[in-house]
C-alpha cells in the first residue's frame, strides 16, 4: 500500500485531540478552549503514529487558529516539525450565541430543533446552519482537490472535518440529512487524490492514541 501511496497525492485529516470542553460540560464550536492535559499527550501520540504513516517535510500542515486545533498541531510537531498554516475557514461550526457555553444553557435556549433534517436551522439567529458551513468549507474543498501536487496534513474540527469529508466522498448537503461521519477526539482519516480527480478512501475517523 505505500508504493500505491506514492502515485497520487494524500490528503490526511486529524481531528483536534482532548479540549477542556470535552470534560467540563461546555459546547466548543467557536469557543476558543485549549487542550486537556491528556489532550496534550495524545496530540504527541498522533504526531509520532503519522510519522510511521510517511508523513514527512513534504507535507504542507493546514490548521484551524481556534486554540485547540493550533495545540493539537503543536504536539503533532514535536515529532513532525512542520510550518503550520493557519486557515480560519477550517474553524469549527459557530453556534453563535451558544459559543462556549454550557451544554445545559444551550438546550434550553437554543431554537427548538425540527424532526426532520433541515440544512437551514440554526440554534440561534447569529448561529452557522449546515448551509452556511458548507457554503464555507466548500471553496477550501475545491481548493484542496484542485492542487496538482503537494500532500496536505489537516488539523480541524469534528464537524468541520465531517462536511471536508462529505465532500471527499462526493456526497451533497442533501445527503447529510442521511449519512453523517463522527470520530473520536484526535481521530485520523486519510484520503488519495488521485490524477483522474478521483478519491480513495484508506481509513477514515481511525484512533490512533
Amino acid at each position: 500500500m505505500a508504493e500505491l501511496w506514492k502515485t497520487e497525492r494524500t490528503v490526511i485529516t486529524v481531528q483536534h485531540t482532548e479540549s477542556v470542553h470535552h470534560t467540563n460540560g461546555h459546547v466548543g464550536a467557536w469557543g476558543d478552549w485549549p487542550l486537556s492535559e491528556r489532550g496534550m499527550e495524545q496530540a504527541r501520540e498522533v504526531g509520532k503514529w503519522l510519522q510511521t504513516e510517511g508523513v514527512n517535510s513534504d507535507y504542507t500542515m493546514l490548521v484551524s487558529d481556534l486554540k485547540r486545533a493550533s495545540m493539537t498541531a503543536e504536539g503533532i510537531n514535536e515529532t513532525l516539525g512542520l510550518t503550520p498554516v493557519y486557515r480560519p475557514v477550517i474553524r469549527e461550526v459557530n453556534a453563535g450565541e451558544g459559543n462556549g457555553k454550557p451544554w445545559e444553557w444551550f438546550a434550553e435556549h437554543r431554537n427548538p430543533p425540527k424532526d426532520e433534517f433541515d440544512p437551514d436551522y440554526r440554534p440561534f439567529p447569529d448561529a452557522e446552519s449546515d448551509r452556511d458551513v458548507w457554503a464555507r468549507l466548500q471553496p477550501f474543498y475545491e481548493e484542496i482537490t484542485t492542487k496538482t501536487e503537494g500532500n496536505l496534513l489537516i488539523v480541524s474540527h469534528g464537524t468541520a472535518l465531517s462536511f471536508l469529508q462529505a465532500m471527499l466522498l462526493g456526497m451533497t448537503l442533501e445527503d447529510r440529512g442521511r449519512v453523517r461521519f463522527r470520530g473520536k477526539a484526535g481521530s485520523v482519516s486519510r484520503f488519495g487524490i488521485n490524477k483522474d480527480g478521483s478519491v480513495t478512501v484508506y481509513y477514515l475517523n481511525r484512533t490512533v492514541w
